[in-house]
């Protein structure tokens, strides 16, 4: 006997809910064994890469580079002179 298309759809629910009870059982069992590899191992959040080693004698940052010098305007040379004519 054939399945009908709605048959299928609620088997394939009854599918999901089943492969999410397995996965939940999977993951409780997971999470115990790393519990335990780590109590016995004696790793660290630093260990396992989840926080950033502290360097105990860390250097402090160097200081900010100078800013750039700024440039001073020339003055025209030619403001700079009197006008060319009789001198009073």
């Amino acid at each position: 006997m054939k399945k009908t298309y709605s048959q299928m759809l609620e088997e394939i629910e009854q599918l999901k809910q089943q492969a999410e009870e397995v996965r939940r059982r999977e993951v409780e069992v997971v999470i115990a064994r790393i519990k335990d590899a780590i109590a016995f191992y004696g790793l660290t959040e630093e260990d396992l890469g989840f926080r950033k080693k502290v360097e105990k004698a860390a250097t402090p940052p160097p200081p900010p580079a100078p800013a750039p010098a700024k440039k001073k305007k020339r003055k025209s040379r030619y403001t700079e002179r009197p006008l060319a004519g009789p001198k009073i």
